[in-house]
């Protein structure tokens, strides 16, 4: 009598999980998924999902659904496998899109991200949003010169991002010309103010250039304003001041190499700048 009261209670539960047999409908299995996501359950978040896509192989939220619970629980590669599912079921749909942006993101996969924005751009988006998030993407992607395109056109769109400024004026000096880089600069500074990062760029391109005077006369005072002396700063000024055919000039860059020589960290090679410069002054 006990066993057999056992199994009914043990019956009872089995049809209370499954839906008295499997007679949920994807309505119901899509609601109790989402009670579940709710309830941070994504193990059973996922389990009510994928019954439903059982039932509907191409439901778009029971696709979408067991994505987000495989996301919150940090397994991405199912994530974005059940969302490019989702993107074959029900192509051109901006919603799934811009989740396997999202979770591409989340994954490092840059190309699956920037495939991602490219057809929502497609879809009617326009290109200006993205400019930015693209430059970072390509960037990350290991392609400097077509993040480059997209950091110039972020740019030319008034960025509020001052980082983006020094990173695409270090690609203008590579791939396009060290006055492109300084130009980006001067509009940097009139966009942000003389920040110190814009000015002792701009110094270091003018150096570059031959311009060296320009660049002394834009460093010095950011390296003789600061309370704690920067061994970095010292270094490039002393650099500016060494390429300067005075004779004061060299013994001044002279005399900072020494005083930074045991303070450096990195492997810079004082010891061989001072040997450079003791020698010209010889």
């Amino acid at each position: 009598m006990l066993r057999s009261c056992l199994y009914c209670l043990t019956l009872a539960a089995i049809l209370a999980v499954t839906g008295c047999g499997g007679s949920e409908s994807v309505e119901e299995l899509r609601a109790a998924g989402q009670q579940a996501l709710a309830d941070r359950q994504y193990a059973a978040a996922r389990g009510y999902f994928l019954r439903a896509l059982q039932i509907d192989t191409a439901d778009k939220e029971a696709l979408m659904g067991v994505a987000e619970a495989y996301r919150l629980d940090y397994r991405l590669d199912s994530a974005i496998y059940y969302l490019k599912r989702a993107d074959l079921m029900h192509p051109k749909d901006r919603q799934i899109t811009e989740q396997i942006r999202v979770v591409a993101i989340a994954l490092g996969d840059w190309k699956n991200a920037i495939s991602a924005i490219e057809e929502m751009v497609r879809m009617g988006d326009g290109w200006e949003p993205w400019y930015e998030q693209l430059a970072d993407l390509w960037m990350r992607n290991g392609e400097p010169g077509r993040a480059f395109y997209y950091a110039r056109r972020a740019i030319l769109r008034g960025t509020e991002n001052p980082a983006l400024y020094l990173q695409t004026s270090n690609w203008a000096a590579r791939y396009d010309s060290l006055g492109v880089a300084i130009e980006i600069l001067d509009s940097a500074t009139a966009r942000f103010g003389p920040m110190d990062e814009f000015v002792v760029n701009k110094a270091l391109l003018l150096s570059y250039s031959g311009q060296h005077r320009r660049a002394e006369a834009l460093l010095r005072p950011v390296v003789e304003g600061d309370s704690l002396p920067v061994p970095t700063l010292q270094l490039n000024l002393a650099n500016i001041l060494a390429a300067q055919p005075e004779k004061a000039k060299k013994q001044e860059a002279l005399r900072i190499y020494q005083e930074i020589r045991d303070v450096l960290v990195g492997g810079y090679p004082v010891d061989s700048l001072i040997q450079a410069v003791t020698n010209e002054l010889k």
